[in-house]
């Protein structure tokens, strides 16, 4: 069979396959030129999931008129110059593969306008063929469109699911861009429904509010912390916010999203006894680390990454994510008691201008004509109608506050990125009829009642013989009699484990004769075992004693134990170290009093003093919560007190 070169329109498609897999990578690969150009706010709009019209607009850079077609030359980029930079990668996108590939699957048009241009340009793409440029008047910045995708691709096509599936992921995707870059304002629309609108602010919290909502937001906490050039900074939910599936956790390595194992091991280990077991934490965490620390370009589109030293990586991301849980214990009560942050809304007016006088009169004729406005951000209306001038002038006088029907939500105006452009000619613009209002949000720090100290609290009693009810600071707490001993008991056994007294002398060594191979193994890590918890000394050729074992692991028959570890003794701490960490939990929840065992008052205050000194999650090993709170505002709204 003869080689021959491919076509550039097969080659061009086979490239797509590796690129455009379905809506939701096309929304990426845009959305991460759009941040890369400097865009304060994108909006990303969708029909039919995606497939029959996607919508890509942004406030950034926009694309030179001379190099609107370079843009679609496969490899074609502005954002790397050298081979070298591949190991310092400081931008999203930097293949030039993704405006090529989209177009040669769809139908495109792409409307842009640089900075400093008086007009904008078109361009129209079909399948990768019959390019054709045009002068338009536009905003600055870019608005990118595709429909059809994969109409010239039939087979690919039927591989995509149902819409409403597709609009799904092209959503997830959207989401993980919003909280990737907090600072970009980012609206989502799918069918005509605003389904995300991000304020932009840079605040981490407010983005995870746009996608999640209020009391998720309120109840993450927050982590930022750095260790040796690697800062990982972001949020965490535990406890109730746990889900059943992985699918919110967002991980940014330097602002990109990533799937990495590493990381999600590393927060699963932190979070392995706050959440239930079978669920799993959510997350918003960047990792900020130097460029050439990690690889970016190991697949084409992007999602996986590879570490110089991986262990070491997770290591260290899991000392950092640690610290967003210093200083919790098992209980607190007064002042000492957590209290998440609120988000709420605030309304900020800003006051228009004063009118000038020159600016009732009629414009010149030859100043009617429509022009390209420049765009401050998303909460800018425009209005074209120049009677609205006079009106607004004598209105202004009168108004004293916002009028209730001027009032709408809209969106702050995003904080801008230093973008190197030339100058913008301004062009008069009229002024609206109503007081434009910029919405945001704010964080409300809780205040701690003063003179209120953690040891001011009361026993009410013991309900059902399970729940001890606590009145401490305007609070009901309930305690989970069980899972707080039962969390005792973990803690009391992992701090024997984990300062090295974990093992127990053995009445009868236990002698084990191992094959040659096995016998050289243990001779060559008699440190590690010894580190691990074994006492072990050569008994003969082939023989070994063991004297000591692991804490918790002093069973009748040791030596399929024993062997177990040598099988693994490359992995032998963490081996054991899980094995142990199983079997403490189960003896923690066997020695533990049950619910319905019935405690004296004594006891009961001892159990409550071990809880608010010990530092440890307030959940039992298995993720279950150890107590909950009603304040005194939740309790006069059951009661109809209050509304």
């Amino acid at each position: 069979m003869p080689i021959r070169i491919l076509d550039a329109a097969t080659v061009g498609r086979i490239a797509a396959g590796e690129v455009v897999e379905r809506p939701s990578s096309v929304v990426k690969e845009l959305m991460e030129n759009s941040i890369d150009a400097g865009a304060t706010a994108v909006t990303v709009e969708i029909k039919g999931g995606g497939i029959d019209y996607l919508r890509v607009t942004d406030n950034g850079c926009g694309i030179e008129p001379g190099q609107v077609r370079l843009a679609f030359e496969n490899h074609a980029t502005s954002k790397l110059q050298t081979a070298e930079q591949l190991d310092d990668i400081r931008t999203l996108g930097f293949r030039g593969e993704a405006l090529p590939s989209i177009a040669s699957v769809s139908h495109v048009e792409m409307t842009t306008r640089a900075k400093g241009q008086e007009t904008g340009v078109r361009l129209n793409i079909d399948g990768g063929q019959g390019l054709r440029v045009q002068e338009v008047g536009c905003p600055e910045g870019t608005t990118f469109v595709m429909k059809g995708l994969f109409y010239n691709l039939p087979v690919r096509r039927a591989f995509l699911k149902k819409p409403g599936y597709e609009g799904g992921l092209v959503a997830d995707a959207v989401a993980r861009m919003l909280m990737g870059n907090p600072d970009v304002s980012v609206r989502y629309i799918s069918n005509g429904q605003t389904v995300y609108h991000s304020f932009g602010d840079g605040k981490l919290r407010h983005a995870v509010f746009a996608v999640y909502g209020k009391q998720t937001a309120e109840q993450m906490v927050a982590v930022d912390a750095a260790e040796g050039g690697v800062r990982v900074y972001g949020l965490i939910g535990v406890g109730e916010l746990a889900k059943a599936t992985r699918a919110h956790q967002s991980f940014f390595i330097n602002g990109r999203a990533v799937r990495c194992a590493a990381l999600t091991k590393a927060l699963e280990e932190v979070c392995r006894t706050r959440v239930t077991i079978g669920l799993y934490p959510m997350c918003a965490l960047n990792v900020v680390l130097p460029p050439s620390a990690v690889n970016v370009n190991v697949h084409p589109n992007k999602l996986e990454v590879r570490f110089r030293d991986e262990i070491a990586m997770r290591q260290t991301a899991e000392r950092l994510m640690a610290t967003a849980f210093e200083g919790e214990h098992v209980l607190q009560l007064g002042e000492e008691r957590p209290q998440a942050p609120r988000v709420e809304r605030v309304a900020a007016v800003r006051e228009i201008a004063p009118v000038p006088a020159e600016a009732e009169k009629p414009a010149p004729a030859e100043t009617q004509k429509q022009e390209p406005v420049k765009q401050d951000g998303p909460s800018v209306r425009l209005a074209a109608q120049a009677e609205y001038l006079r009106a607004v002038r004598a209105e202004q006088e009168k108004l004293k506050g916002v009028p209730g029907d001027a009032v709408r939500e809209a969106p702050a105006l995003a904080v801008p990125r230093p973008v190197p452009a030339p100058p913008v000619r301004e062009i008069p613009r009229p002024i609206p009829r109503e007081k434009p209002v910029q919405v945001a949000l704010k964080e409300v720090a809780p205040k701690a009642a003063p003179g209120k100290k953690r040891a001011d609290y009361r026993v009410i009693g013991v309900l059902m013989n399970t729940y001890i009810l606590v009145e401490a600071d305007d609070a009901l707490v309930m305690i989970d009699q069980h899972a707080a001993h039962e969390r005792l008991n973990y803690e009391r056994l992992m701090q024997k484990l984990e300062a090295g007294r974990g093992s127990q002398q053995l009445l009868t060594p236990l002698v084990v004769h191992l094959s040659a191979r096995e016998m050289a193994l243990v001779r060559d890590n008699l440190e590690v075992l010894s580190d691990a918890g074994y006492a072990v000394e050569p008994f003969g050729e082939q023989d070994i004693r063991v004297s000591a074992v692991p804490f918790i692991l002093g069973k009748a028959d040791l030596r399929p134990a024993f062997m177990d570890a040598i099988g693994a003794l490359n992995r032998v701490r963490t081996a054991t170290v899980e094995l142990r960490r199983a079997e403490i939990m189960q003896m923690s929840c066997k020695s533990a009093v049950k619910g319905g065992d019935r405690l004296s008052d004594g006891e009961v205050a001892a159990l409550i003093t071990q809880m608010l000194e010990t530092g440890a999650p307030p959940t039992c090993p298995h993720g279950r919560p150890v107590m909950k709170a009603l304040s005194r505002r939740e309790l006069e709204k059951m009661f109809k007190r209050i509304q």
